[in-house]
């Protein structure tokens, strides 16, 4: 940032000094000679008047910057007068020529280096906020997933990022340069005729005033584009995921009209914040031009009339005034940059400073592995609209034991097992294991010691084995073919023409929904956890697939802690206990001979689901 500061400072400073040889050119060196005819007038009074022109360069020109840092010796400026005045006429010329080029090949040197050295810390700014902004994605609770759309949450990491990015690049690279080069341009503008740069500046408060108001304007709107473009990044997402079913249903006409409808409200939002934006350079350079036409008139005026302010003079300072147009300008562009990315950073930002709900202990109580029970004690749980889930559970699963929830759908016995791995914390109530609570043990510790094999597999556009392995790529292939076929799955995996080096595609659509499971469930058998969550693993499944999957999952709960979300009687026979979960309350529990004494509500289940098998 200082390297390019500096570079940013010389540029400007290497701007206003091309400017201010436009004072002793004019007033020194293209001065007409009356007394020679014809075409030699020119050349002999620039030979005549080079000296003093270079001299009063290196006196008042070479010398000058608004902050006086720029500065020559009069010995280095003598030698160059004394050089130049014993040169023939077109020597000096070109001696001129040479000067001019070699101040704007430093001058685009110097802004390469502003570049060159900007673009790495506004790329790592960048990447830093992507790089926390995920971190912080992983660090959040289930309970933000369940509310939060994941086309929003793609759009800020997408377009409200790259947003950030343009403004930062303005706000570090243009901005700061522009408002340089406009001192500098101001302070020539002063040393030319301090009067009509006075003059100048009446134009500076209502353009900033204009530039302000329209500021708000476009955060207010471009924060409500972001909304829209969220919203139709989510539907594209859902119609993507869900394909199959929009074209079983034949609802591509509907879909396309609930995207057209979205994408209509977001191309109306940005075309007013286009006009508007297209609005502001304008209007500036309308009232610039009129100040300019003013400052002609009364400059143009004062030499006719014969008062101190020379041509040369003038000319310096209407070519730092009218230069100023182009910062003012830019920055009123940049400005709406500027705005677009600070809502995108709101939005960012509003994510990022969003606190999980669970979270890491303070100090956390040593857990090395499963050795008693877990309980729960008079647990309740409600998501984020309040609404109860859970009421007064209370059981106890011991270690060796398997645990089936039966129950009809949204009675809660997914929170259930959620609440385990500590997805979810608890309203009210605990859940120990083996006497700790769950929110003092080290987050990382407690999910490492479990296995979960849900209703709807997540897998990776990845190769089999790594998705086996998940993040351990040291596992030995043996290993990984022992989990495989203690999942029932090996057979298939070998069948295919890549074995275990076969990318299953993203979330495994080149896969079978059986497969797809086995593989799930492979993965759990490679992590040897001390307890095994399913929930519902194979009731998405077809008949063939549910049992190959299902024999998998049998030869993989003996002798393990377990909690099954029972699908399948075979399941609920193995079971030492048996818990029926009906909105949120555990109404019966019991052995599976003992729940079909009771002939309650697990006998009616039993009868109307298992009895067939």
């Amino acid at each position: 940032m200082t390297g390019a500061m500096l570079c940013m400072i010389l540029f400007a400073l290497f701007n206003g000094a091309s400017l201010g040889m436009l004072l002793p050119l004019f007033d020194n060196v293209l001065v007409r000679d009356d007394s020679a005819e014809g075409h030699e007038d020119l050349l002999p009074a620039l030979k005549q008047n080079t000296g003093e022109a270079f001299s009063r360069m290196g006196s008042e020109l070479i010398s000058f910057s608004p902050n006086g840092v720029i500065s020559a010796g009069g010995d280095v400026v003598d030698g160059l007068r004394d050089s130049l005045s014993e040169s023939e006429p077109r020597q000096v010329l070109i001696a001129v020529i040479v000067i001019l080029i070699s101040m704007v090949i430093l001058k685009n040197i110097l802004g390469f280096m502003q570049v060159f050295f900007l673009s790495r810390a506004e790329q790592g700014i960048i990447a830093d906020i992507r790089s926390k902004l995920y971190g912080h994605l992983l660090r959040l609770d289930m309970g933000f997933y369940t509310s939060a759309r994941s086309g929003d949450i793609m759009a800020r990491f997408t377009s409200d990022v790259g947003n950030m990015n343009w403004a930062m690049t303005e706000m570090m690279m243009s901005v700061p340069r522009q408002i340089v080069l406009l001192l500098v341009y101001l302070g020539l503008a002063l040393w030319a005729s301090w009067h009509l740069a006075l003059i100048t500046l009446l134009v500076f408060p209502p353009a900033m005033l204009f530039i302000l108001i329209l500021s708000r304007r476009l955060r207010k709107k471009t924060h409500f584009a972001q909304e829209r473009l969220s919203d139709f990044s989510a539907i594209l997402q859902e119609t993507i995921f869900g394909i199959r079913i929009v074209k079983a249903f034949s609802m591509e006409k509907f879909e396309g009209s609930r995207f057209g409808s979205i994408l209509d409200v977001h191309r109306r939002t940005e075309t007013s914040l286009q006009r508007e934006r297209a609005f502001a350079s304008p209007v500036t350079e309308i009232m610039g031009s009129i100040a300019s036409g003013f400052i002609m008139w009364y400059g143009g005026s004062a030499i006719l009339s014969g008062s101190s302010l020379t041509t040369g003079r003038f000319l310096v300072f209407l070519a730092a005034a009218l230069s100023m147009m182009k910062p003012i300008k830019t920055i009123s562009k940049a400005n709406a940059r500027i705005q677009t990315g600070l809502a995108s950073a709101d939005r960012v930002f509003s994510l990022m400073d969003r606190e999980p709900s669970v979270t890491q202990p303070r100090n956390p109580v040593p857990f090395h592995s499963f050795q008693e029970k877990i309980e729960f004690s008079n647990v309740c749980f409600s998501y984020e609209n309040g609404t109860p889930v859970l009421s007064d559970i209370s059981f106890e699963l011991k270690k060796g034991e398997i645990i089936a929830l039966v129950g009809p759908s949204g009675g809660g016995k997914s929170t259930i097992a959620d609440l385990i791995p500590r997805f979810y914390d608890t309203d009210s109530g605990s859940v120990q294991i083996d006497g700790i609570d769950l929110k003092d043990i080290n987050l990382e510790t407690l999910r490492r010691s479990m296995g979960v094999v849900t209703q709807e597999t997540v897998l990776f556009n990845d190769t089999i084995r790594n998705n086996i392995a998940y993040g351990e790529q040291s596992i030995p292939i043996e290993k990984i073919r022992l989990a495989a076929k203690v999942a029932n799955a090996l057979e298939f995996i070998e069948e295919l023409t890549e074995g275990f080096g076969t990318i299953i595609g993203e979330r495994g659509a080149r896969l079978s929904g059986g497969q797809k499971q086995r593989i799930a469930i492979a993965r759990a058998v490679l992590k040897d956890p001390d307890i095994l969550i399913f929930d519902e693993a194979t009731s998405a499944l077809d008949t063939h697939s549910e049992r190959l999957v299902q024999k998998a999952i049998d030869g993989l709960i003996v002798g393990r802690t377990s909690l099954v979300i029972a699908h399948r009687l075979s399941t609920i026979t193995k079971a030492s206990s048996v818990l029926y979960v009906e909105n949120g309350r555990i109404v019966e529990i019991g052995t599976h001979p003992e729940l079909l004494k009771k002939n309650g509500k697990y006998k009616l289940l039993y009868d109307m689901q298992f009895a067939g098998e």
